[in-house]
């Protein structure tokens, strides 16, 4: 056996380095293996990319609700947040919101942006003309405000619960003073009222009755 052993010395001496290079070869490969797949996969738990943009779930945004809510304020929220989270943040809606306008065009399961914000309503608002909706098409996002928006089509009419001051002032008659006085006693329920509660006069009112609306 020794023979055996002394006859073979030579050639694992001759091989023995080359055999611990290659062990050690497939080591580091096996290890860098692991540790390359292990970050895919931390990367994939820790982020969503979306619309080719990396997104960390865990990102904080701000968002303003104002408005009629219990508590109005800038609110911190994840991201993903819906438009029901940040009502009950500000504790939810307060006793002189219109809830029916709300519930019509707020959709509470919208995923909210930062820096977005939220402005709910009063029922005198909506009343009032400063905010509306559309009859044709209900905008479910977040209410229309006519300050930003053109006025809806009437047929060329004037919508007196709704038009600016400087439309109101085309009317023939109607100068700044006037059109300032049918602003503030909105809103109407029918054309006839400027005349039965004296907002202008017979003459004015002869005027502008065939070019004016509701």
């Amino acid at each position: 056996m020794e023979g055996i052993i002394k006859t073979f010395e030579p050639i694992l001496k001759k091989y023995r380095s080359e055999f611990v290079l290659t062990v050690v070869a497939i080591l580091i490969a096996v290890i860098s293996s692991l540790i390359y797949f292990s970050g895919v996969n931390d990367t994939t738990d820790s982020q969503i990319i979306t619309e080719n943009k990396t997104v960390n779930p865990n990102q904080k945004i701000f968002v303003d609700v104002s408005g009629c809510v219990i508590a109005p304020g800038v609110y911190e929220a994840t991201f993903g947040a819906r438009l029901n989270d940040l009502i009950n943040l500000a504790k939810g809606l307060s006793d002189n919101c219109d809830r029916e306008f709300f519930n019509r065009n707020f959709n509470l399961a919208k995923v909210v942006s930062d820096q977005e914000k939220v402005y709910v309503p009063s029922s005198w608002e909506t009343g009032s003309g400063i905010f509306f909706e559309k009859q044709r098409s209900l905008e479910y996002l977040e209410p229309v405000d006519v300050g930003s928006q053109e006025t809806p089509p009437s047929d060329g009419l004037i919508d007196i619960n709704l038009a600016t001051l400087e439309e109101i002032e085309t009317l023939p008659g109607v100068g700044k003073v006037i059109g300032q006085k049918i602003i503030d006693n909105r809103p109407y329920n029918s054309i006839e009222d400027l005349l039965t509660n004296k907002i202008v006069n017979q003459s004015v009112y002869e005027k502008i009755k065939m070019l004016i609306s509701l």
